[in-house]
Parts: structure tokens; sequence; C-alpha cells
């Protein structure tokens, strides 16, 4: 059984990205590991590093330390699909929504119609006979 360590990515194809990485790749090799853009990783580093400070710093090196940069060999990992599935976006949900509200509003008229009707009234005293 494959024990999990730094040459082969902890099982988990976690590298230093020798790619896109800006400084030593780890935000990079992250984001690719989990299948987010690295523009999200770069961000939550960056939001880290202002709230916390020296937290950040310190993640940031243990990664360095921690990771190995991705060896040529090591296969180029596929993009994983995200943990959560947002469904449709958020414009077609308005659009159904939309849609949605208008037939409602039509059913609506229909019935508005048919209570303010001599029709209605005349079904009524015929049921109330």
């Amino acid at each position: 059984m494959n024990s999990a360590n730094k040459d082969n990515g902890y099982l988990r194809n976690l590298y230093r990205s020798s790619s896109q990485g800006w400084i030593a790749g780890v935000c990079a090799g992250l984001a690719e590991s989990y299948g987010q853009p690295v523009w999200l990783a770069r961000i939550v580093m960056l939001t880290l590093f202002v709230f916390s400070g020296s937290l950040g710093v310190l993640l940031y090196l243990a990664g360095v330390i921690l990771l190995k940069r991705r060896p040529l060999s090591a296969r180029e990992a596929e993009p994983r699909q995200p943990k959560f599935d947002y469904g449709q976006p958020l414009t077609q949900r308005a659009r159904a929504l939309a849609e949605r509200m208008r037939e409602l509003d039509r059913r609506l008229q229909r019935m508005e119609r048919y209570v303010t009707s001599n029709r209605f009234r005349y079904d009524k005293e015929f049921r109330d006979l």
C-alpha cells in the first residue's frame, strides 16, 4: 500500500504549480488540485494575510516546505468537479420565476373575470336552489 508523502503528492495530486505560480506556486497548485480557479485561491490567501497577518505568511511558507514542485512525470490533474452544484445560472432562474409569476397573474385575472361576471352570479343562484 502506498503511503502518502511529499514525492507522490500526498496521494491527492498536491503539488506546487510550476506553470501558473507567481511566487512559489502554492496557491496555483492548491487551486489545480481542488479544481478551483487560481484567482480564488490567491484571493483567499490574500484575505487570510490581511486579516491575520503572520498566519497567512506561515501557511504559505508551510506550503512551500510541504509541497513539492510538480514533476514533469506527474500527471496533470483533471479538474475536479465542484463539490456543490448550484444548478442553473441566476439569470435563467430569474427568467423562469418571472414566467411563473406571469402565468399566476393570468390565472388570477381569469378568476377575477369569472367572479365578477354574470355567469358566476347565475351559477351561484343555481347552486343555492
